[in-house]
């Protein structure tokens, strides 16, 4: 185990935390389709959340900025993310606490409806507070999805900006984002559809990777890396257009939480110095692992288990 792995930053998030129930399928319904369920669970989740509980996973301290209700819900969030010991900076808002609907077909794919709620809330001025500036601040990364609101995911990026913090955005969804945003992060980690999204082609068309390259080469974003289930990840860099494949840990039972599992981790591993390529090839290997088995924050490895799944190939 090297200097980079022991080594240990600290990472902010700032996203969305909620409730979430989990439904499983033999298969995903069709507009106006009705069709039964095998299982029912809930879990405390969001991208915020998620990717928070994959960074503090690697040992990385983490901070999460959120927003959530007072009620059962925001209640449950907290617990959650105080038990992985995670430093909370939660405001209460009126709203309900946000929630989603995740329905697995038994293949492993999903699909995912979530009510922003109380987590919308969260608005410039929260993050404008002294004590939750001076907390980004003191932070290696700031870690940031597009499940916040426009001006509040400008005044993160400002803020991280003056302080010569990093960002890292996941742009998801992709949908109303500021282009002028993607060049003001050194890292963008959208999904194949976001990419494509982001980039102005159609959800039919299914573009190179040389063609994906040139769009974030022309958006001027230094590293941009593009998950792409399966396949792996497709990193796009000036000088480099490579895709890392992905690892193979067992077949696949859900991919909810694949994506939140590569960024939180490509983030903790960041924030303690590892290099890029060992922080991907980490962050890969924590994906795979994660969609062996169902739900998305309990399936979220941790640094033990990333080390000895490597070894083992």
């Amino acid at each position: 185990m090297n200097e980079a792995v022991i080594k240990k930053g600290k990472v902010a998030v700032i996203g969305l935390t909620g409730q979430s129930a989990f439904l499983q399928t033999e298969y995903l319904p069709g507009p106006g389709e009705t069709i039964p369920c095998s299982g029912l669970f809930f879990e405390p989740g969001g991208k915020g959340h998620n990717q928070a509980i994959a960074c503090r996973r690697t040992g990385a301290g983490t901070l999460f900025i959120g927003a959530v209700g007072s009620d059962a819900n925001g209640k449950a969030c907290r617990t959650a993310l105080g038990q992985e010991g995670i430093e909370l900076c939660l405001m209460e808002k009126e709203s309900p606490t946000a929630f989603a609907v995740i329905t697995t077909a038994r293949d492993g794919e999903n699909m995912v409806e979530v009510y922003g709620g109380a987590a919308l809330g969260l608005g410039a001025e929260d993050l404008k507070s002294g004590k939750v500036r001076g907390a980004i601040q003191e932070c290696d990364y700031l870690l940031l999805q597009n499940e916040l609101q426009g001006e509040c995911l400008r005044t993160a990026i400002d803020i991280a900006q003056e302080s010569g913090v990093p960002v890292i955005l996941n742009p998801a969804p992709a949908r109303n984002l500021e282009p002028s945003l993607l060049s003001r992060c050194r890292i963008v980690t959208p999904n194949y559809g976001e990419a494509k999204e982001l980039a102005g082609f159609g959800p039919e068309e299914e573009p190179s990777p040389e063609e994906l390259a040139g769009f974030f080469r022309r958006s001027r974003i230094e590293n941009t890396m593009i998950t792409m289930g399966g396949r792996g990840v497709l990193l796009i860099t000036d000088s480099r257009c490579e895709m890392i494949p992905a690892f193979s840990a067992g077949p696949v039972v859900d991919t909810t939480g694949a994506g939140d599992t590569f960024n939180g981790v490509l983030a903790g591993m960041l924030s303690g110095g590892a290099p890029l390529e060992q922080a991907i090839l980490t962050a890969v290997t924590a994906a795979g692992i994660s969609v062996t088995r169902p739900g998305a924050a309990g399936s979220i490895p941790d640094m033990g288990e990333i080390l000895e799944r490597q070894l083992d190939q």
